[in-house]
C-alpha cells in the first residue's frame, strides 16, 4: 500500500512539473511542442466523456471546442463536438460539418373541407443532420397557419378559413437548428362545403322525354354551384346542365308508356349535395305534332282503329317531304281490285294492291313505296281518310317538317283510294276539300308510314 502511496505522489509530481511549462506527455517524454497534451500510444486509446443525445443537450451553455462522444448518435454513435452553433459529428463521411435548418417539405396535396383545408405533406430528404421536430403550414391570403409535432411526412389541418375564398398553402420544416425555407406554394383550393339540395319545381313529359324545371338551393355550400343533374326511376337516366341558377333540364331517351319520377343534385368544387324529394310522376308517350322514326305524328290510334294495342302507343306518321309534285295514280281506265279503301288503316292495303295489278312506273303508290325516309322502307301512299287527317293537322306537319329539314304540305295530293276504272280520290292540303281526278292526272305525292 505505501509503494502504490509513493508511486501516486511521484506521478503528480511529474504532472506537476509538465503543468508548469504548458505541456502533458503520457507515454512520451517529449510532448509535441504544439500539444497541451500528448498522448502516445499503441495498445490503448483516449477515452472521452460518453452520453446519449438527450444527455448532450441538457450540457448548459457548451463551450466552443467541447467534444464527447454521443451513444446515440449518427448510425453506431459517433464523436462530436460544439461549434458555437450546434453539435457537429468528428467522424462522419462529412466530418467537421456543422448541423443545418432542414431542406423544406413537399406539399403533395391539399383537400378544400369547410372552413378548413387538409394538406399532406413528405419530409424532406436531408433534415439538416439532425431531426425535424415540427412543420408548420401558412395560407395565402390571411397569413393563417398550422403546426403538427413529428419528424416524418403526414398532414396538418389548416382551419379557421373563409368558405368561398381561394387559397394556397406553403410548409416549413424545423429542427433543433432552425426553420427550413418555406416550400414551394400549393395549387389553390377553395373551402366550403356541398350544397343543399334543389327543389324540382314541375315535369313535363313528352315523347320518349321529360322537361324537369327547378330552382337553385338557398346554399351552395360556401362556393358557386356549377352543375345539376336529373336522375329518373326507374332506369337511372340522367342529364346535367353546366349553370349557377335554377332552370331546366330536359331527360332523353325515356321508355313511352313507363310511368317516370326524377331526383335533381347540385355539384359545386367540393362535391354534390344529396338527392331532392323525388318529382311527381310523369309518363312520356307521342303526340300529333312529335318527330318519330321519319316523319311528323299527324294521328294516334285509339281503340276503334286497326293497329291500335292496349298500353301502348301507335299511330300514323307523314313524310317530311313530298316524293313527287306531280304524278300521276296510274292505271288509267284500270280498275285495281283491293284499292278502294278509304278508312283509317286501308292506305298501306290499297298500296299493296295498286302495286300487284299496275305495271306502270313512276306512279304515286310506287314513289311511296319506295321511299325511305329515316331508314323505314314501310312507307304508303295514304287512304282519303287519311290524308283528310293530315289536313286536319296540316299546319303542325308544316311546323315539324320544316324544323327537320323538310318541307311544307300545300296543294292537292292523290289518295291510294280509288273511285273507279278511270278516277281516284285527292285532297287539298291547302285547307280545300276532297275531290277525284282522271287517274292520268298530276298530283303531289307525300307517303305515310304505322308505327
Amino acid at each position: 500500500m505505501k509503494t502504490k502511496t509513493t508511486l501516486l505522489s511521484l506521478l503528480l509530481v511529474l504532472i506537476g512539473l509538465n503543468l508548469a511549462i504548458a505541456q502533458v506527455g503520457i507515454g512520451t517524454t517529449t510532448p509535441d511542442a504544439s500539444a497541451a497534451l500528448d498522448v502516445v500510444a499503441t495498445d490503448k486509446g483516449l477515452l472521452p466523456p460518453r452520453m446519449t443525445e438527450a444527455e448532450r443537450d441538457a450540457i448548459s451553455n457548451p463551450t466552443v471546442g467541447l467534444m464527447l462522444w454521443c451513444s446515440n448518435c449518427g448510425s453506431n454513435g459517433e464523436m462530436q463536438a460544439y461549434n458555437g452553433n450546434g453539435w457537429m459529428s468528428m467522424i462522419s463521411g462529412t466530418a467537421n460539418q456543422p448541423w443545418t435548418v432542414p431542406d423544406a417539405p413537399l406539399i403533395a396535396g391539399v383537400t378544400p373541407g369547410v372552413g378548413q383545408v387538409e394538406i399532406t405533406f413528405t419530409a424532406p430528404t436531408n433534415n439538416g443532420g439532425t431531426p425535424i421536430t415540427s412543420y408548420t403550414a401558412t395560407s395565402n391570403p390571411g397569413g393563417i397557419t398550422a403546426s403538427v409535432q413529428q419528424a416524418g411526412g403526414g398532414t396538418i389541418t389548416v382551419t379557421g378559413l373563409t368558405n368561398g375564398t381561394a387559397y394556397t398553402f406553403t410548409l416549413t420544416a424545423t429542427n433543433s437548428i432552425g426553420t427550413s425555407a418555406a416550400s414551394a406554394a400549393s395549387n389553390a383550393v377553395t373551402p366550403g362545403n356541398v350544397p343543399d339540395t334543389p327543389n324540382i319545381t314541375n315535369v313535363t313529359a313528352s315523347n320518349a322525354q321529360a322537361e324537369i324545371t327547378f330552382t337553385a338551393p338557398a346554399n351552395n355550400g360556401g362556393t358557386p354551384i356549377t352543375s345539376y343533374t336529373a336522375t329518373s326511376n326507374p332506369e337511372g337516366i340522367t342529364a346535367s346542365v353546366q349553370q349557377a341558377g335554377g332552370g331546366t333540364i330536359t331527360v332523353t331517351g325515356l321508355t313511352n308508356g313507363t310511368a317516370y319520377t326524377f331526383t335533381l343534385t347540385a355539384t359545386n368544387s367540393i362535391g354534390t349535395s344529396a338527392a331532392s324529394m323525388p318529382s311527381n310522376a310523369v309518363t312520356p308517350n307521342l303526340s300529333v305534332g312529335d318527330y318519330h322514326e321519319g316523319g311528323v305524328v299527324f294521328y294516334i290510334f285509339d281503340s276503334n282503329d286497326p293497329g291500335y294495342v292496349a298500353g301502348e302507343t301507335h299511330g300514323l306518321v307523314a313524310a317530311i317531304e313530298d316524293q313527287s309534285s306531280g304524278a300521276e295514280w296510274g292505271c288509267y281506265n284500270t280498275s285495281i281490285s283491293g284499292a278502294d279503301g278509304n278508312g283509317i288503316g286501308s292506305g298501306a292495303a290499297n298500296t299493296s294492291a295498286i302495286l300487284a295489278d299496275c305495271s306502270e312506273s313512276g306512279i304515286a303508290a310506287e314513289l311511296c313505296d319506295n321511299y325511305t325516309g329515316g331508314g323505314y322502307s314501310d312507307w304508303f301512299l295514304p287512304s282519303i281518310d287519311e290524308l283528310s287527317l293530315m289536313s286536319q293537322n296540316r299546319t303542325t306537319i308544316n311546323t315539324t317538317a320544316v324544323a327537320n329539314g323538310g318541307t311544307d304540305v300545300s296543294g292537292e295530293y292523290w289518295s291510294s283510294t280509288q273511285q273507279n276504272a278511270e278516277f281516284g280520290y285527292i285532297r287539298n292540303l291547302s285547307g280545300g276539300g276532297q275531290s277525284s281526278n282522271y287517274k292520268s292526272y298530276y298530283k303531289k305525292v307525300r307517303a305515310v308510314r304505322a308505327f
